[in-house]
């Protein structure tokens, strides 16, 4: 398939799991491809064009969106993907910590969607996917902050599906359970009993593994292309069915 033969989409933390996978995704079905990463990692490969830009900065954004309307003049997609995970219960959570985990997960997707509007209007719509959780459709012990940024994903996409449906932009979310990405693996590595983690969380989800980013990734190739044109303001679980615990 070719679903994003002459389109031009802007993916952010496009340098490793689910970022990564949807590179390689739609730039498979033909999209040429922005790649956002942070400035202090490393371009790590994909077919794509790499961008450097910290997502929780408002200037990297116009920065960007000039370069990439300068060499395409236009844009179809956006995938808000960046973010981070962090746990910690209510007493355990700093403020520092609410405050970042709020600015790289929900501001970040905020910065995004306001930045890009404008040129998805101008191109005649297209499509915006924001990357959720589970976690912010089901709650999660000791995820408190995380949680909250997560589910002001899924509020703000419906919010954005109503504002923008009449310039022809549809606004949807994918909500992943644990997917084998670093964010995941590393947290499970790092805990102090990390057989007896693992299999608590691959109890929860009645498939009984853990996501491949690439599962994530053809979701939200999906909610980007035109099969889902009828589709906007949803949140959609990517879960192993853990949503229906």
């Amino acid at each position: 398939m070719q679903r994003f033969a002459n389109k031009v989409v802007l993916i952010t933390g496009a340098s490793t799991g689910i970022g990564l996978a949807t590179v390689e995704r739609i730039a498979h079905e033909g999209g040429r491809i922005y790649a956002a990463y942070r400035p202090a990692d490393p371009w790590q490969g994909g077919d794509a064009i790499p961008v450097k830009l910290d997502v929780t900065k408002e200037e990297n954004w116009s920065s960007v969106l000039d370069h990439l309307l300068e060499k395409e003049g236009r844009l179809d997609v956006l995938v808000n993907n960046a973010g981070m995970r962090e746990s910690g219960k209510v007493e355990e959570t700093t403020l520092e910590q609410w405050r970042r985990l709020i600015d790289v997960n929900l501001t970040s997707t905020f910065l995004g969607c306001r930045a890009t509007v404008p040129a998805l209007r101008a191109s005649g719509g297209g499509a915006i996917v924001n990357v959720g959780s589970i976690t912010g459709i089901r709650g999660t012990e000791a995820m408190v902050a995380y949680s909250a940024s997560k589910s002001g994903i899924v509020s703000m996409t419906s919010s954005l599906a109503l504002d923008l449906a009449p310039d022809n932009i549809r606004v949807n979310s994918v909500c992943p359970a644990a997917i084998g990405t670093r964010m995941v693996t590393g947290w499970l590595d790092a805990v102090e009993d990390s057989a007896g983690a693992r299999a608590r969380v691959l109890v929860k989800h009645p498939i009984g593994r853990i996501g491949r980013a690439e599962e994530v990734a053809s979701v939200i190739a999906f909610l980007a292309s035109d099969d889902a044109s009828f589709m906007t303001g949803l949140s959609i679980p990517v879960d192993g069915g853990r949503s229906i615990r």
